[in-house]
């Protein structure tokens, strides 16, 4: 009897006219049969809709509706074939999903073939004669074929040389393991590894105990090799207890189980943690109580099974189940209480109908509706991975789908381990990975067998009766004194072999040690020692900068100190992060140690046993090249340029050449310069440190593209290329690196900018000194350098060769030529020495400048001269406090630099609007800003009215401010005024301040803090003197508990009278509001900025 059901993908009846309809037949496996338990139809049916709904959902068939037909076959032959004929010629339909037992399959799909019906087959058919696609041209399987996982079996005997076995077939009705048994059997014959299959037995379903006994005594006498199939999981357990019970639990039997569930050592059924619960556990009401019987001979066996890469839950599985109840099927007959899981082939089900949805897209879009006239045509787009409901899903040219099979076993904590894993490329042909070396495979695979692999045969043959007569009980006596004489000597040859290994051992540990450094051996730099007094004087010979080149002066810094070391000055680099010598690290820093080039920086070795680990090198007096390049070389020409280029270069190549290969971190600033000129490159760093250690940003300008893409990269050859062209591009450019300051982008954003690259990747500007020609070649030679693909940079030997076509006609030695520089420079140092003195005053017109800016004129004056500024009492100005309102909220939402740029734009609107009122700007804590009028100049009354203009143009300031990377938010202020009495006057030595004292700047403050966003809060004295200037609107807030004063009466400067304000932002709410605010309304609001004024009114009450 058949049941059909429609299912519409889309309500709209404009689209529902246009679709088609698509008649799904399925087969299935009545719950209450034998096969229930696997493939009944209460627990698998129900992942038909869910399926149907993604299909729905991801746009596959969007044009077609389903109709579902279904039968019940019950893995009856005569059943399957009735059940398609009728489906296809009764119902109509386009396809069939089913049958699910392998000789049922065989006989439907050849009925389906004839009708020219595809059949999309799952459940126990795994059967290798679906290979044959000539025979079954319609039939496209969800399950890998046994044949597969007979090779993986195969070549595990092969592994480890095992030839003879016994087969165990422990088959129900289903013939599942009679079907595996004949594919073993046919692929035995293929296999190129001939072994020998000495017994196999099938037994009854149920099997009887009298039947293991039977294959296990053959067994013995025949083969250590067992392989099985077992169709329920209470029948493996049984027999590993009949094999524990007959002592085959020891080292030389092992046992290979062959499945297609993806579960290995796990059963269906999970524990309440939803975790699985292994096959060897009884659960049985009560339970036998050899579970740890049955783990034992578990451990002592392999499991082939297919792969699970998807997770098993129980929300998927009951969600499932409940819809067999509704559409399509409505089975309200379905005894589905208390079901959590479904049936352990249910998810094979769903993988059939979406891989057939997905075939019948990708036809229906190339082929058109041909497909459904020949269905061979789904199969021509089958070589592809989908993602299944068992998890990826990959098919070969024939449809059939590839199996990733795993060798499992119990390692020695009891843990199940995936030893070996096949990946298959057709049925008959894989890859095989292994987890662990095959030298250990005893050790890993083999240790519950005592760490030894089971040999093929016993040594003593499988009855143990081939060994000869036991020497040692007939010549017990001569054999004990010849083992004393033998363990002598070779006590002997061992400890001279042991006295010359670690002779051998200390030099080695000497020679890779000798990098080390005791900090004891350090000498901390000191301006006083004679050594110093020295490096003074050859410093003093320097006719450029040399607190500015060199090293001499300096105080230790974050990245480097400066030491004594064996009577040399040398410069320790800090390294912020400890971290562990492995040997290949020592053997490294030897190599570096031993490096002997003239233009490569001598490496002394490292401290590790101080407070920070230290890499010492020599001191080059002249400083690095960075900084040479920033400073004003006299005469700096194209030979100068060629020489610094050719220094380099000299390095470089000898550190390509070396066992280092590459440096890494190649950048101006570790090429240091010496007193005679020549260029030294330094900090060569261990590859592991400089994959773990964090490079400053403005270092990263200096590193390849291919580098600056990779989380953690050491270098290469091609990246110490790049970093050469950077640096010729800022000796030619004279320091002028990246041209940094005129640059709109950041340091990130040409981070950034390297790191994305494109064929127009951004580079340094290469902007020569007007008065150096420079060879366009030299030109040339930098852009290859800096190529964005790395096989585009020029090799060494090209770069050699124009470096000495550049240089064929200059002088030999660079000292000459600086000593000519310096004579030519010293006819000119007079008239720079005027022309500095003239920049001099201008500085100096600077400063005074900057001084007025920040404190009032009369009182920078008074500071110059060297005079003291007595505080002034002033009798009435009005102070003015503002605040930007949710201030912290805001920064959140930017960056440190994104914040300084928004307060700063925000405050040069404000400090203009200031310039053109009688108002002095005291001082900005954060985002507080505090101004007065009427000092330090007395403007009578006028301070009330320029401060009421103030007011109002900050507001007006906000409601137009616009912030750049968050256009949407709003800048809002809240703003408080008071007039009265002050005292000015100018506080500290250092960094001296301009500040205001008394009880009106503490008040104004408490205006500012007690107001409202968006409003101007003032006090009465302030409003008595606008009320007298007039002109202002303004309105009464209230009585109002203000912290240190009591009740006050405030008010609201609302703005000017017949002005339409329309940037004041909460007028209406002031106009509307119907009750003052309670004392916890106000006393909860922000503190103003003069937190001070708090305290110091506290202490006055107090008094």
């Amino acid at each position: 009897m058949n049941i059909s059901y429609f299912f519409l993908l889309v309500t709209l009846s404009s689209v529902i006219r246009t679709q088609k309809n698509l008649n799904l037949g399925f087969i299935f496996v009545g719950t209450d049969s034998e096969n229930g338990d696997l493939l009944g139809f209460n627990l698998s049916a129900g992942i038909v809709p869910i399926v149907l709904e993604r299909i729905r959902n991801e746009s596959l068939l969007p044009q077609y509706n389903f109709t579902i037909y279904y039968h019940i076959d019950n893995c009856v032959e005569s059943n399957s074939t009735g059940s398609a004929y009728e489906l296809i010629t009764n119902d109509k339909v386009d396809v069939i999903f089913g049958p699910t037992c392998s000789a049922n399959a065989i006989r439907a799909s050849l009925v389906a073939r004839f009708y020219n019906v595809p059949t999309f087959i799952w459940g126990l058919v795994s059967t290798t004669q679906f290979s044959n696609i000539e025979r079954f041209s319609n039939v496209y399987s969800a399950n890998p074929l046994y044949f597969s996982l007979a090779l993986t079996a195969l070549d595990v005997m092969k592994t480890f040389n095992w030839t003879r076995f016994t087969f165990l077939s422990v088959p129900r009705s289903n013939r599942r393991c009679s079907v595996m048994y004949q594919d073993f059997i046919s692929a035995a014959n293929y296999f190129s590894y001939k072994t020998t299959m000495v017994y196999s037995f099938e037994s009854s379903s149920p099997p009887l105990d009298r039947e293991f006994d039977a294959f296990i005594n053959e067994t013995i006498i025949r083969a250590r090799v067992i392989v099985s199939c077992f169709d329920r999981d209470e029948w493996k357990r049984a027999f590993l207890l009949k094999m524990y019970d007959r002592g085959l639990n020891n080292s030389e039997y092992v046992h290979i189980n062959m499945e297609y569930t993806s579960t290995a050592f796990d059963s269906d059924d999970y524990d309440s943690d939803n975790n699985p619960i292994p096959f060897y556990m009884d659960m049985n009401t009560p339970t036998d109580g050899r579970d740890d019987d049955a783990l034992k001979m578990a451990k002592r066996m392999l499991i082939l099974d297919t792969q699970r890469d998807y997770f098993k839950n129980k929300e998927f599985d009951q969600e499932a189940i409940k819809r067999v109840k509704e559409w399509p099927f409505y089975c309200d007959a379905c005894d589905i209480t208390g079901k959590v899981a479904l049936n352990k082939y249910a998810r094979y089900l769903g993988d059939s109908i979406y891989n057939w949805a997905i075939l019948l897209n990708k036809s229906l879009t190339n082929d058109s509706e041909d497909v459904f006239k020949n269905p061979n045509i789904l199969r021509k787009h089958c070589l592809e991975t989908i993602d299944g409901y068992t998890g990826k899903m990959t098919f070969d040219s024939n449809c059939i789908r590839l199996p990733y099979i795993q060798l499992t076993g119990i390692d020695g904590y009891g843990k199940q381990r995936a030893w070996f894993n096949y990946s298959f490329t057709s049925i008959n042909t894989y890859e095989r990975t292994d987890s662990v070396s095959p030298d250990t495979f005893a050790m890993t695979i083999f240790e519950n067998w005592g760490k030894s692999i089971p040999l093929n045969e016993p040594i003593c043959g499988f009855l143990h009766n081939l060994c000869p007569i036991n020497f040692l009980k007939v010549y017990y006596k001569e054999v004990i004194i010849f083992g004393i004489i033998i363990i002598i000597i070779i006590l002997a040859i061992f400890s001279g072999i042991i006295w010359y290994i670690l002779k051998v051992r200390k030099r080695k540990e000497e020679e890779l040690n000798k990098w080390k450094i005791p900090m004891i051996k350090l000498q901390n730099y000191s301006k006083n020692n004679e050594i110093n007094k020295s490096v003074h004087s050859i410093a003093s010979d320097h006719t450029f900068n040399s607190s500015k080149l060199g090293a001499v002066g300096r105080e230790n810094t974050d990245t480097y100190s400066f030491y004594l070391y064996n009577g040399e000055l040398v410069v320790g680099k800090k390294h912020k992060v400890n971290f562990y010598f492995t040997k290949d690290d020592s053997i490294e820093l030897v190599n570096i140690l031993s490096m002997d080039h003239k233009n490569i920086n001598k490496f002394f070795g490292m401290c590790i046993d101080g407070p920070i680990p230290l890499s010492i090198w020599k001191f080059c007096n002249r400083g690095s090249l960075h900084e040479i390049l920033q400073t004003d070389i006299p005469n700096f020409d194209e030979y100068f340029m060629i020489s610094l280029a050719n220094d380099i270069f000299q390095g470089l190549s000898y550190i390509h050449s070396s066992s280092i290969n590459f440096h890494g971190m190649l950048n101006s600033k570790i090429c240091f310069v010496n007193d005679r000129w020549q260029v030294k490159i330094s900090n060569i760093p261990l590859k592991h440190l400089s994959a773990n250690n964090k490079i400053s940003k403005i270092n990263l300008l200096w590193r390849a593209p291919e580098d600056l893409r990779q989380e953690f990269s050491i270098g290469s050859k091609e990246g110490d290329i790049y970093s050469f062209g950077i640096i010729l591009s800022e000796i030619v450019s004279k320091g002028n690196f990246w041209n940094l300051e005129a640059r709109e982008e950041n340091i990130e954003e040409l981070i950034y900018l390297i790191k994305r690259g494109d064929p127009s990747s951004i580079r340094p500007e290469i902007i020569a000194p007007p008065n150096i020609e420079v060879n366009p070649g030299f030109i040339i030679l930098i852009k290859d350098c800096w190529s964005e693909s790395p096989k585009n940079r020029p090799p060494l030997k090209q770069i050699e060769k124009l470096l000495k076509a550049f240089n064929s006609n200059g002088p030999k030695n660079l000292m000459d030529h600086v000593f000519r520089l310096l004579e030519e420079y010293a006819l000119t140092l007079k008239d720079e020495v005027n022309e500095r003195t003239k920049e001099i005053v201008e500085e100096q017109k600077k400063i005074d400048l900057l001084l007025q800016k920040m404190l009032p004129i009369e009182v920078a004056n008074n500071l110059k001269l060297g005079k003291t500024v007595d505080p002034e009492n002033f009798d009435n100005v009005t102070i003015f406090f503002a605040d930007i309102v949710k201030f912290t909220i805001l920064a959140s939402k930017c960056s440190p630099l994104q914040v300084v740029t928004l307060i700063n734009d925000l405050f040069t609107l404000f400090d203009n609007l200031i310039e053109s009122l009688d108002v002095y700007k005291v001082e900005t804590i954060g985002d507080g800003y505090l101004c007065v009028s009427g000092l330090p100049t007395r403007n009578g009354n006028l301070h009330a009215k320029e401060i009421a203009e103030l007011a109002l143009g900050f507001l007006k300031i906000c409601h137009t401010f616009v912030i750049p990377h968050l256009p949407r938010e709003k800048v809002t202020v809240r703003i408080g005024c008071n007039s009265g009495p002050c005292v000015s006057g100018v506080v500290g030595l250092s960094m001296p301040r301009y500040c205001l004292f008394g009880d009106t700047v503490n008040t104004a403050s408490r205006m500012e803090s007690n107001g409202k966003p968006g409003k101007i809060h003032t006090t009465e004295s302030f409003t008595k003197l606008l009320n007298m200037i007039g002109g202002y609107k303004i309105e009464p807030r209230g009585e109002v508990i203000i912290k240190g004063k009591g009740v006050m009466n405030t008010f609201w400067l609302i703005g000017r009278i017949g002005e339409n304000v329309t940037y004041f932002n909460e007028y209406n709410e002031i106009k509307n509001e119907k009750k003052p605010e309670t004392v916890e309304d106000v006393t909860n609001v922000k503190q103003g900025m003069y937190r001070e004024f708090d305290k110091k009114n506290n202490l006055e009450n107090n008094n």
